[in-house]
């Protein structure tokens, strides 16, 4: 016997079926029916899913990046503060000048690097995004494809045979 006509047999024989709905009360619904519904749930729970997994993300990424921007601004705003105390305490500025450059010098590479996981965070979270999008349409399409091929199928097996 072929494939095909087991499941034909398999979905002819369990269409009429009863099953038994969430609130107790008995339903007909055919397998393909049954499968279409939690194949939407399924999808809607995946994209529910991700969309939570996308906002969380998100919500991380800018709460540590703020972190981050305000350690830079404290080191910043405290070495503005060390050069205002040489100049008060009438330091030689050369001297001055390169004991400040040994602090200066990490923290602009500090900001610099900060910038540069900013902007490849954000890059990252958009790709997540269109990916997110692509995943949602192409869930979608398979779902439409699904009930276009389940209802063929369903029109075949309720047909009277000849």
């Amino acid at each position: 016997m072929k494939e095909g006509a087991v499941c034909a047999l398999f979905l002819k024989t369990e269409r009429n079926k009863y099953v038994t709905d969430k609130k107790g009360k008995e339903v007909r619904e055919t397998p393909i029916e049954a499968f279409s519904e939690a194949s939407q749930a399924l999808a809607e729970s995946l994209s529910a899913t991700q969309e939570r997994n996308l906002k969380y993300a998100q919500s991380v990424f800018e709460s540590t990046m703020a972190l981050l921007r305000d350690h830079a601004e404290s080191a910043s705003s405290m070495l503005k503060h060390w050069e205002q105390q040489a100049e008060k305490q009438h330091v030689d500025p050369k001297l001055a000048e390169s004991y400040l450059s040994l602090f200066r010098a990490p923290l602009t590479a500090y900001q610099q690097t900060l910038e540069v996981v900013e902007t490849a965070s954000h890059e990252s979270i958009e790709s997540f995004k269109k990916a997110a999008e692509s995943f949602e349409k192409a869930l979608q399409q398979g779902r439409e494809q699904w009930e276009e091929t389940a209802h063929k199928a369903q029109r075949t097996f309720t047909e009277p045979e000849k």
